[in-house]
């Protein structure tokens, strides 16, 4: 009997949250993401040694890049298959306990811009966006704050 008062009690609160609350990440828009970040995220993140690489959680794949197929000539254009990841790991990169900034937003910044924990530094030392008025992270913060003008 008491376990059977616990089971319905776990599965009232389940029923009862937010979907965002559990960490569960966003959909933001696809198009939105193919158009605007996935350029981004090819440009700044998608080197072979960085998120271009199978070994990596987050990976960003495309041309003059890493490819997602090995026979995918290297300056092709991008397949869907490689935008279909990279937007499926960049959306489960949104994903963030309560009101936490996602790690999509927050480990590319410098530490002395509220970043943190990202490996990835460029030749001088620097991190992938100086601070939250980088050109390149205003553009995911948009998509991922959804704020971006949608696809026609």
């Amino acid at each position: 009997m008491r376990l059977q008062l616990i089971a319905a009690l776990a599965l009232a609160l389940v029923a009862c949250a937010d979907p965002n609350e559990g960490g569960l990440p966003p959909e933001p828009d696809r198009c939105a993401f193919d158009r605007d970040v996935y350029p981004v995220l090819a440009r700044d993140c998608g080197f072979p040694s960085c998120h271009g690489s199978a070994d990596r959680f987050f990976q960003v794949w495309a041309p003059g890049r890493a490819r997602l197929d090995p026979e995918t000539a290297i300056l092709a254009a991008p397949t869907e298959a490689e935008r279909a990841r990279s937007y499926d790991r960049a959306r489960s990169m949104l994903a963030s306990p309560g009101d936490a900034e996602p790690p999509l937003l927050r480990k590319p910044l410098a530490r002395s811009a509220g970043g943190g924990a990202h490996m990835g530094r460029d030749a001088l030392g620097r991190n992938v966006y100086p601070d939250r008025e980088a050109e390149g992270w205003r553009v995911l913060a948009t998509w991922a704050r959804g704020e971006g003008a949608a696809c026609p």
